[in-house]
């Protein structure tokens, strides 16, 4: 089976074993196949930080189709299987499925949404969540278990295009949480929305950086890290309460939140695939 997440930047992709899918727990060596566009690139007429694509990873403009032919051929391997996606990209998910229909018109698709989620999602519109942090909740659950944590409340936390710290309750009820900027959407905007300030890439937003900054990079990536960081810890406390209540971290900036957020903390790079590979039974 291959399972998909359809992030606002980018796709990730990888292929799963039956097995898996029984008793999942990602292992490290899992290979991911990613398709990765700025959000909001074409709009910033400035310097774009440079990208490498590689076997495994692809980066792109978004509704570049050639992309996603790529991305179905080099997960699939020639083969038909099925498919098991879920998507908070609309524009994206229309594409994909064309594209699925021509590279894999065998192949058995399962567009994941959040009635196939074994879980009660206690917030106004259930239907208006985003399925990933459906997913991530679900699977934060799970690892939780396979680390023999007490039973007990847990906080989940996404950190990809947005960040997303997301509550989940001693009854396994999904019951909400807080959504703000990312690093990277933060980077695109503070360049796109002020005449002189550059487009930094992700990766100039260290753990620790170094304050005061001594140049523009330095004070961006300083002011970054502390909005973005700063702000999951704040709500990390309010949720936790003095309570020693473990907390799930996933995403591309994962790490860098991680290193800031006392423990009990677990790390699960991909963990909304983690979510897609367990049974979808309510």
């Amino acid at each position: 089976m291959i399972v998909v997440d359809i992030g606002n930047s980018g796709l990730r992709a990888a292929r799963i074993s039956d097995s898996l899918e029984k008793a999942p727990a990602l292992p490290e060596s899992l290979d991911v196949f990613k398709l990765s566009w700025s959000v909001i690139g074409q709009e910033i007429r400035k310097a774009q930080p440079q990208t490498i694509d590689s076997s495994h990873e692809r980066w792109s403009k978004l509704g570049d189709t050639d992309a996603l032919h790529w991305l179905v051929r080099a997960v699939a391997d020639g083969e038909s299987t099925s498919w098991r996606i879920a998507s908070v990209h609309r524009a994206v998910q229309a594409q994909l499925a064309d594209v699925l229909k021509r590279e894999a018109p065998d192949a058995r698709v399962q567009w994941i949404t959040y009635r196939d989620i074994p879980m009660t999602i206690c917030v106004e519109y259930p239907e208006r969540v985003g399925i990933d942090r459906l997913l991530a909740a679900r699977a934060a659950r799970h690892l939780l278990r396979l680390q023999a944590i007490p039973f007990g409340p847990s906080i989940v936390v996404q950190a990809g295009t947005a960040l997303t710290i997301d509550w989940v309750d001693e009854q396994d009820q999904f019951m909400g949480g807080a959504i703000l900027p990312g690093v990277g959407l933060s980077l695109q905007y503070m360049a796109a929305g002020t005449d002189q300030l550059p487009w930094l890439p992700t990766d100039r937003v260290h753990p620790i950086p170094p304050i005061p900054g001594k140049n523009t990079e330095q004070a961006i990536a300083a002011g970054v890290h502390a909005a973005v960081v700063g702000g999951a810890k704040l709500l990390i406390d309010r949720y936790r309460a003095g309570r020693p209540i473990p907390v799930v971290i996933s995403g591309g900036d994962g790490q860098l939140l991680r290193e800031a957020i006392e423990p009990p903390v677990f790390f699960q790079k991909h963990l909304v695939l983690m979510g897609l590979a367990l049974p979808m039974v309510r």
